[in-house]
């Protein structure tokens, strides 16, 4: 079986299916619209079906990440970018709103650029967060074909690794730099949070999503939250999966180590 067919969708992947449906609604409508016609004033080209259900899509799209990702920027940006969809009509020639109703469209589309612009850096930095989880779990998932065992709240004691207090604070930032994990530093540990759903940006503790702790002597111990486990399209082998996960994350700090930091960059860029 293909690793790659055991993960679902990211919800990112709705918008671009979306609007490529959206096209297809937008020319059906407006060839339903000239069909129907004929010499009746009372029906008019704009696609006026099309433009409140793409709206509709962006304001329940923008819901549902809130409720995934518990990230308030994306409702709002859903909402706004509903609102200007909506008024697009307006722009349309021979439309019978007002210069008033046309100037509101272009100032939400102003309004969408600024919140975007201002809100940059949670965008890309959960986008980056989510994509690199995705690849950890692919990764970890890879071999692993037995759906016995499956999910439990427990925390995974996962071995032992060597390394020095400093060569485990170097492996760390790096993997926070390249946005593959968000650290929590403790007293006598590092919890490496990643997560294909509730958003890194966003959470308190390392402990709200999936996390790999590795102590300064050396212990290893992997916590996968049930909302990550369950975006699995069948059910793993749970101890498996967290002896996986240990293991490449104790195999990408023997690279670094090493010297040989891109290959981290590499194993994971393969696991698309």
């Amino acid at each position: 079986m293909n690793y790659k067919s055991k993960i679902r969708m990211s919800i990112g992947w709705v918008y671009p299916i979306g609007i490529f449906m959206s096209y297809i609604l937008l020319f059906l409508e407006f060839w339903i619209r000239e069909l129907i016609k004929g010499g009746r004033s009372d029906i008019r080209h704009f696609p006026f079906i099309t433009i409140i259900l793409v709206a509709l899509m962006f304001v329940i799209l923008g819901t549902v990440q809130w409720f995934k990702y518990r990230n308030w920027i994306y409702p709002v940006l859903g909402l706004l970018v509903g609102i200007a969809t909506a008024q697009v009509s307006f722009i349309f020639p021979h439309h019978p709103g007002t210069d008033l109703l046309k100037l509101t469209y272009f100032i939400s589309f102003i309004i969408i650029i600024l919140f975007v612009l201002v809100n940059w850096n949670s965008f890309y930095s959960h986008e980056r967060f989510e994509i690199n989880s995705r690849r950890l779990f692919r990764l970890a998932a890879e071999r692993i074909f037995s759906n016995e065992d499956g999910f439990t709240e427990r925390i995974y004691s996962g071995g032992r690794t060597e390394c020095t207090r400093d060569e485990l604070l170097g492996f760390v930032r790096f993997m926070h730099g390249h946005y593959i994990i968000r650290p929590f530093y403790n007293d006598s540990n590092v919890c490496l949070s990643f997560s294909m759903n509730k958003s890194l940006v966003v959470i308190n503790e390392g402990t709200e999503v999936s996390h790999v702790t590795i102590s300064y002597d050396g212990s290893v111990t992997v916590k996968v939250s049930g909302s990550d486990y369950r975006d699995f399209r069948e059910k793993l082998n749970f101890d498996k999966l967290c002896q996986s996960l240990t293991d490449t994350f104790i195999r990408f700090l023997g690279y670094y180590r090493e010297g040989l930091e891109m290959r981290i960059l590499d194993e994971l860029k393969s696991a698309r």
